[in-house]
């Protein structure tokens, strides 16, 4: 047991932890829930991007496993309280398992394709080493967060005289860095980036840095920041490198590789994709889509958004189906529940859009069955980011629960407050108002007094007003509070229903109306 708890320096006490028994893979026990050391590491690494693990202060590394005891607690009483079966959490992480999934899926035939373990070992090797520079950016218009106006020749031509500047040793590195670097630290650090590793700056940067000695300055390097001029001021072996982090930073490494390749990587997907779908046999049932969107379509006219609207038969209409597969209605939904619920709202009316979500979620499923032929689900880092995310999930689930209940007046509370502040329940009168809006006053007073006259108010609103949104409506502004629409409605009042008034000042324009029904005040229950 010495193995971890030894190298974490951690005494943990006061908590639902047994300590003893553990395998040499767990750190702690919380109740039947148990903590990895990959687990550990996946929080660490989050909480330390690109952070060596020897290199992070024990203090934080205690302050990181007390705050995962108290997260598995959390979790550990959402499972006791059943919402691990919940709509909610199960729609959520069909979702995330969905997208981590699809990741681990693409990294795997095409990342892995296009970056082999061959370059990133290389990489990996090359974090052995650090190196200290200062550099003096000069950036053009066009470049990588650029604020800059200058042409990139003008750029070209600035970096090489502040070159020939540094190289003749009249002036310091220093002086000329704080001087015209573009960089905004510049200024503070005078160009200083400390020490860094392979890895750590863009591909250009770095390999201008890695090939020259102490002492040595560079000749313009171009990056997508634009140009640099680089001063080697040190190397030395990376204390922190550690043999054992490979599996760990390797997806970092592989990840800053990868970009030099998104364009092929873009291609080879849109083929897999294609591939997939015709090995498979996936078929979208287009009518039946269009059908849903017209039944949503209806449901929401008549106010009903949620699943729950739907029957089960409806549940069940099949959008799409592989072989030995097929997506329903109810697919959809657990998919898109949650937080994602009111993107779907906005698209299912929508037959092209929701197609794409229904294609989405078919190529997800499609994924899922190839990502279980090869074994992804057993990979350590899928299941350990599965779990981080379930953990999360309830305990988060479990933490508003207990805040509700707290905070949750009893009924008579609830009645108490109410007869004590009975004016905060009165729902004020309201009238219902037609504008027509003008910026000149002499054109409203003509339309007043065509109004006035009889002539349609909707066809003259038609015609006349300058308030575009409110003249496709005909003039039509709905029922209004007193001040809701300031000085109108408070003159609409003034004159009661059915009625014309006007003109009045609002806004930007002179408002002629026309009064309808009035609500009366009333008390809500």
């Amino acid at each position: 047991m010495r193995k971890i708890l030894a190298v974490l320096g951690l005494i943990i006490g006061l908590y639902l932890i047994s300590a003893c028994g553990l395998s040499d893979d767990t750190v702690a026990k919380v109740g039947k829930q148990t903590i990895t050391v990959d687990d550990y590491k996946f929080v660490l690494n989050r909480r330390f991007p690109g952070k060596a693990i020897a290199k992070i202060d024990s203090a934080q590394r205690y302050s990181i496993l007390n705050y995962m005891i108290d997260k598995y607690l959390q979790a550990t009483q959402a499972i006791d309280m059943g919402l691990d079966t919940t709509r909610l959490f199960l729609s959520e992480l069909a979702d995330y398992k969905a997208r981590l999934i699809g990741n681990k899926y693409f990294e795997k035939v095409i990342v892995d394709v296009l970056v082999p373990e061959e370059e990133i070992r290389e990489a990996f090797e090359k974090r052995r080493d650090e190196v200290k520079a200062r550099h003096i950016l000069i950036q053009y218009k066009g470049a990588r967060n650029s604020k800059v106006k200058r042409s990139k020749e003008e750029a070209f031509k600035l970096a090489e005289k502040i070159l020939r500047e540094a190289k003749s040793g009249k002036t310091s590195f220093n002086y000329l860095a704080e001087k015209y670097s573009d960089d905004p630290s510049a200024k503070k650090n005078k160009g200083d980036l400390g020490y860094f590793t392979w890895g750590q700056m863009v591909d250009e940067f770095q390999k201008a840095a890695f090939s020259m000695e102490p002492g040595q300055i560079s000749e313009p390097v171009e990056t997508p920041y634009g140009f640099h001029i680089i001063k080697v001021e040190g190397r030395r072996k990376n204390p922190f490198f550690d043999e054992n982090n490979y599996q760990w930073q390797k997806e970092d490494i592989k990840r800053n590789r990868y970009f030099a390749h998104q364009d092929t990587a873009l291609k080879m997907w849109k083929a897999k994709k294609k591939e997939l779908k015709q090995v498979y046999e996936a078929t979208l049932f287009k009518e039946k889509i269009d059908s849903v969107a017209r039944l949503a379509s209806k449901k929401q006219q008549e106010g009903r958004y949620k699943p729950k609207s739907y029957s089960m038969a409806e549940k069940r209409i099949v959008l799409a189906k592989w072989k030995n597969g097929q997506l329903l209605l109810d697919d959809v939904f657990l998919m898109y529940g949650g937080r994602r619920f009111s993107a779907l709202q906005r698209r299912i009316t929508r037959p092209e859009k929701f197609e794409q979500i229904v294609d989405q979620i078919l190529l997800a499923k499609l994924i899922e069955n190839e990502a279980s032929k090869i074994g992804l689900f057993d990979d350590v880092q899928v299941k350990t980011n599965l779990k981080d995310f379930k953990i999360q999930k309830l305990s988060s689930l479990a933490y508003s629960k207990e805040v509700k209940a707290k905070s949750e007046p009893t009924e008579e509370e609830i009645k108490a407050y109410y007869e004590q502040h009975a004016d905060e329940f009165v729902k004020p009168a309201e009238i219902e108002l037609w504008e027509i809006s003008l910026k000149d006053e002499k054109t409203a007073n003509k339309v007043l007094k065509l109004a006035q006259k009889g002539y349609d108010f909707e066809k003259l609103a038609g015609k006349y007003s300058e308030d575009k949104y409110y003249k496709k409506k005909k003039g039509y502004i709905g029922f209004k509070t007193k001040n809701r629409r300031g000085e109108v409605s408070k003159e609409a009042f003034k004159l009661g229903t059915n009625k014309i008034g006007g003109p009045v000042k609002y806004r930007n324009y002179y408002v002629v109306f026309k009064t309808g029904k009035i609500h009366p005040e009333t008390i809500r229950s």
